[in-house]
C-alpha cells in the first residue's frame, strides 16, 4: 500500500526533504513547497505518487471535500503497479494543472495561487478541458512574471512525470491572500457599483423567470453582467469595484475573492438538503468570512433539468446528478428580491 509521508516526517527525512525546494518572495509571508523528482498522478485529484509509493497528504489534498482514502486501498495499489508501464510519460514539466471539468472556482482558487511559485521556463502542464479564456489569463500572468514558457495538456488518466515540478495547494485563507496579493487591480471611481451576475448561459441553476428579476434590478440601477463576455481580469475588475453584487448560486461568484471590504452579495441558490452538499453552501460565505464581506443567501424553488450536460454526466454521480438541487434550475421570487432592494 502507500505511505502517506507527514510534514514532520519530510522535515526529518533527509532524502525526502531533499525532493523539495521552496519557494516565496520578498516582503510576502507565504511560501510553496515543491516536489521536485519523478512520480506519477491521476489528472482529476493531482495527488502525486512517488516511484517508491510514497505520497504527500498534508501538501496535496486540493479539496478537504474530495475523498482520498481509495489511494490507501490494497485494491488501487494492485492496479496501479499492474498498469504502471502503460502511464503516458512527460519530462521537465511544472505541473499546474486545472480542473477536468473546467470548473472556474476550483481553476482560481485551487489551481491558480501555484503558479505564481513557479521561477523557471518549463512547459507547463493544464488539462485539456481548460478554456482558452483560463489559458489566456495564465499566458498574462507568466509574461508579467517573465518567464517563458508554453503548455502541455493532460487528458483523464494517470501519467508518470520525471525531473518535474508540483507545487503545494494552499488552504483557502492562503489562496485568497495569493491571489489579491498578485492580482488585485487598481480600483478607480467606476460607475458600475452594483451588479447582477447572470447564468443563462449555464445548464444549472439558471434562474427560469430571470426576465422578470431584470427589470426590477435594472430600474434600481443594476448592470446586468454575463462572466462569458468577459476576461477574466475583466472579471475581477468589475467584482473589485462593485459595492453589491446579486448572482445566482455559481463558481463566477468566486471573484468575491477581489471583493472591498464591506461589499454585499447576495447568492441566489437552493436550499442543500443532502449532507455533501454541506460544501457548496459553505463555499463561498468562506471566501465572505475571510474577505469581511456582508454575505447573504436568498433561498429559491428549483426546477428539474431536463437534459444533463456530458460533461456533469461524466464526472458526477448519476444519483447525486439526479437528486441534488444543485444540478437543478432556481425560480426566485421577486418579493424576496424587493426586500433586498428595499
Amino acid at each position: 500500500m502507500l505511505e502517506n509521508i507527514s510534514s514532520n516526517q519530510i522535515k526529518t527525512d533527509t532524502k525526502i526533504s531533499n525532493s523539495f525546494k521552496n519557494a516565496s518572495f520578498k516582503n510576502f509571508s507565504i511560501s510553496c513547497n515543491i516536489y521536485k523528482g519523478d512520480y506519477f498522478l491521476d489528472s482529476f485529484n493531482y495527488f502525486p505518487i512517488t516511484e517508491d509509493y510514497k505520497t504527500f497528504s498534508n501538501l496535496f489534498m486540493r479539496d478537504q471535500n474530495l475523498s482520498y482514502e481509495h489511494f490507501f486501498t490494497d485494491k488501487f495499489f494492485i492496479s496501479f503497479k499492474e498498469n504502471i508501464e502503460n502511464y503516458k510519460k512527460f519530462n521537465d514539466v511544472f505541473l499546474l494543472g486545472s480542473s477536468a471539468a473546467n470548473n472556474y472556482y476550483s481553476n482560481l482558487i485551487q489551481f491558480l495561487p501555484r503558479i505564481f511559485f513557479n521561477n523557471n521556463n518549463n512547459k507547463i502542464i493544464i488539462h485539456r478541458n481548460s478554456s482558452n479564456k483560463f489559458r489566456k489569463f495564465i499566458e498574462i500572468i507568466l509574461k508579467d512574471l517573465k518567464i517563458n514558457s508554453s503548455f502541455l495538456f493532460l487528458d483523464d488518466n494517470f501519467y508518470k512525470f520525471t525531473n518535474s515540478e508540483i507545487p503545494q495547494f494552499f488552504n483557502l485563507n492562503n489562496s485568497i491572500k495569493i491571489l489579491r496579493n498578485f492580482l488585485m487591480p487598481k480600483v478607480g471611481n467606476a460607475k458600475d457599483k452594483k451588479i447582477y451576475v447572470t447564468r443563462e448561459d449555464s445548464s444549472y441553476r439558471k434562474i427560469i423567470n430571470e426576465s422578470d428579476l431584470i427589470t426590477i434590478l435594472r430600474s434600481n440601477g443594476y448592470k446586468v453582467i454575463n462572466p462569458q463576455l468577459y476576461e477574466i481580469h475583466e472579471q475581477i475588475k468589475l467584482f473589485a469595484e462593485a459595492d453589491k453584487i446579486i448572482s445566482p448560486y455559481g463558481s463566477n461568484l468566486a471573484n468575491i475573492a477581489f471583493c472591498k471590504e464591506g461589499a454585499k452579495i447576495y447568492e441566489i441558490g437552493p436550499r442543500f438538503d443532502n449532507v455533501y452538499e454541506k460544501i457548496f453552501e459553505q463555499r463561498y460565505t468562506s471566501i465572505a468570512k475571510i474577505n469581511k464581506l456582508d454575505y447573504q443567501r436568498v433561498v429559491s424553488d428549483t426546477v428539474d433539468v431536463e437534459k444533463h450536460d456530458e460533461t456533469a454526466k461524466k464526472y458526477i454521480n448519476k444519483k447525486v446528478l439526479e437528486n441534488s438541487n444543485y444540478y437543478k434550475n432556481l425560480i426566485v421570487k421577486i418579493s424576496d428580491i424587493e426586500k433586498i432592494l428595499d
